[in-house]
């Protein structure tokens, strides 16, 4: 009887492992920051909103579904994608926005807590629209820290360091907290800087349920959204095209 009731459980674990093999999710989440409607401005990191235009109608009519990181969690194996745009810069309401709507694509923002309401980023009535548009997920982004260039190695070896970062977090989920009267789930490190003991307080003291890095990559299994995940930078001078086949070359 107990040869028999561990092959039973021997053959469910090996169907288990089969169907999980092949049931990815395989997400692309994909790195912005500037979107600009200005050719005089481009920059590497500053693309422009035709660039945009054609990333949103490419992958539109390739089939791929537009999550917010809140939706990961739900997400089915497919064609998906996360647009995600680092530091709140005010052209994401002005530029980005619009075309959000015209193509019915939800996205993240990640806020700079200490640069939110200030010249060239996003004001307070322009998030609490934003968030209120139903496609459109709020992110914390550090509120002071983004600017100081930590590295790996301070975050392991100074545990001051980790303790301001933490409290960094909290600081920028409580300005979003004050202008839109909920906090935020999702967290993008700056510079992709992080280690696994930080983002198990995020998770496990803070409630975040998401977490990203710069690191190249994509999210292929449900599994991976429980460690910080990697993502595809979208730079001036790419073609949707090239961001296929870097998602692709990622399976």
């Amino acid at each position: 009887m107990k040869r028999i009731i561990f092959l039973a459980a021997a053959i469910i674990t090996l169907v288990n492992f089969s169907a999980s093999a092949d049931d990815r999710l395989n997400i692309a989440a994909i790195c912005y920051h500037s979107v600009t409607d200005n050719p005089l401005t481009l920059s590497t990191y500053r693309i422009s909103d035709n660039e945009l235009r054609e990333d949103l109608e490419y992958f539109t009519e390739l089939g791929y579904t537009f999550l917010k990181p809140s939706e990961m969690w739900y997400a089915h194996p497919g064609k998906n994608m996360v647009l995600t745009f680092d530091d709140g810069y005010d052209d994401f309401y002005d530029v980005v926005f619009p075309l959000l709507q015209e193509y019915n694509a939800k996205a993240v923002v990640y806020l700079i807590g200490s640069e939110i309401d200030k010249t060239g980023y996003l004001k307070s009535w322009q998030i609490k629209e934003l968030d209120a548009s139903g496609l459109v997920e709020i992110g914390n982004h550090t509120t002071a820290v983004h600017n100081y260039g930590w590295t790996y190695d301070d975050y392991v070896s100074d545990d001051l360091k980790v303790n301001e970062i933490i409290e960094d977090v909290k600081d920028c989920s409580s300005r979003v907290y004050n202008i839109l009267g909920h906090g935020t789930e999702s967290f993008a490190y700056p510079s992709g800087q992080y280690t696994y003991r930080i983002d198990n307080i995020l998770k496990e003291n803070l409630g975040y349920t998401t977490t990203f890095t710069t690191t190249h990559g994509i999210v292929k299994y449900q599994s991976d959204i429980a460690s910080p995940m990697k993502r595809i930078y979208r730079i001036h001078g790419d073609t949707p095209q090239k961001i296929e086949s870097m998602i692709n070359a990622c399976k």
